[in-house]
């Protein structure tokens, strides 16, 4: 009587070769139904995993059948860089790889971007946009999604001396561009089919009031910039300054080589939301708006959160998400000469206490850089972030 032979024994009967465990695993999740590949694609956009999201799509063409192709629809802000920021200091790139870290999970990304390499790298916006350059004149802009590939061709060229930008869109308009000039004190607009872009001149206060709402994410996505741009909130922070007695310009700058009494004020985006926070000599303080009379008012609390400022940019992630991070606390960098170090305000008990023993950072060639061993710890690497503003490749 006759037995059934195994697979692999009928494979080698017949002299195929049996399939390798992994082909079989691969056939078997192509077969998933296709409600739960578009929730599980939906979770990695939930926390703006786009990276995840598209390398879902690559796995097979079921998957890809079942899920949005995000070049079908540009103004999907699904698709969209929002919670990453872009590391720009020596340790944590190269010619062509960037290291990005999620906000909102914690999540470290080291990508390579073969793209960097064909153009100069003009500035990286918060969120995750890289704004580019072409090499060839007059240097055309482009603006790069990291996670999808998506390039946007813009025909006017660059401004010379733009190193600070951030990149929207509102409905169905056009993507609009805009990129400050620090060395004019302008800032320029234009959207793909702009021949050239637009400048706007503004008083020194108002551009570096703008440039703080920029770096801090409120003029990104369009949350709470109304509140603090009407003249209402001016005459406030007039009365601010005047309370800490400092002059309004030297208040918003974001040059610490040039001021460096140390009183800065600094603008976060805080769950669409701006909010205030203030850095005085021995002073740190938080601020909300408050909606109805439009005036500042004292934040007892910020939760679970934690906010980082430096001398040129801040941030608020989730201290749940960074080990060694602790919540309802201001991490910040304090200037001694051509050094700095790292120190923490507690919100709640209003301490500040240093966070290491010595000095994290010295200043060299008008950047800070790091004068401690390796490897770094999250709250140095988040205050890297904050501390310096890398200069645009095309200048």
């Amino acid at each position: 009587m006759s037995q059934e032979l195994e697979p692999a024994a009928m494979a080698a009967a017949s002299g195929e070769a049996p399939a390798p465990p992994a082909m079989a695993a691969a056939a078997g999740w192509s077969s998933l139904p296709c409600d739960l590949v578009r929730r599980i694609a939906d979770c990695f956009l939930d926390t703006n995993d786009v990276d995840w999201y598209m390398d879902l799509r690559a796995v097979c063409h079921s998957w890809r059948a079942a899920t949005d192709d995000p070049r079908k629809d540009p103004f999907d802000g699904r698709f969209h860089p929002r919670e990453w920021i872009v590391l720009d200091d020596e340790v944590a790139q190269s010619d062509d790889t960037r290291v990005f870290v999620n906000i909102g999970t914690g999540r470290f990304l080291r990508k390579k971007l073969p793209l960097l390499r064909r153009y100069y790298l003009v500035a990286t916006t918060f969120g995750g946009y890289f704004v580019l350059a072409d090499r060839k004149r007059p240097h055309a802009a482009r603006v790069l999604n990291p996670f999808t590939g998506e390039l946007v061709r813009f025909a006017a060229p660059v401004p010379r001396g733009a190193g600070v930008a951030v990149f929207f869109f509102s409905g169905g308009t056009p993507h609009n561009l805009t990129l400050l000039c620090d060395s004019s004190r302008k800032y320029y607009t234009a959207v793909p089919d702009s021949k050239r872009f637009v400048a706007h001149s503004h008083n020194e206060f108002i551009y570096n009031y703008m440039r703080k709402a920029v770096v801090g994410g409120v003029y990104a996505n369009g949350g709470g910039w109304a509140s603090v741009a009407n003249e209402g909130m001016i005459e406030n922070l007039c009365k601010l300054t005047e309370m800490l007695q400092v002059e309004f310009v030297k208040f918003f700058s974001g040059d610490p080589f040039r001021n460096t009494s140390d009183i800065r004020c600094f603008l976060v985006d805080f769950g669409g939301k701006a909010m205030f926070i203030t850095k005085a000599p021995g002073r740190v303080g938080v601020l909300a708006i408050e909606p109805d009379e439009q005036v500042l008012v004292p934040v007892e609390t910020i939760g679970k959160y934690a906010i980082f400022i430096g001398h040129h940019r801040c941030l608020v992630v989730d201290a749940g998400k960074f080990p060694s991070v602790e919540a309802n606390c201001v991490y910040y960098t304090l200037q001694v000469g051509r050094f700095a170090g790292i120190v923490k305000h507690n919100i709640g008990d209003g301490t500040d206490v240093r966070v290491s023993e010595y000095l994290e950072f010295f200043e060299q060639n008008n950047e800070f850089v790091f004068d401690t061993p390796r490897p770094l710890t999250i709250i140095q690497v988040l205050c890297s972030y904050t501390i310096n503003l890398r200069g645009s490749e095309l200048a």
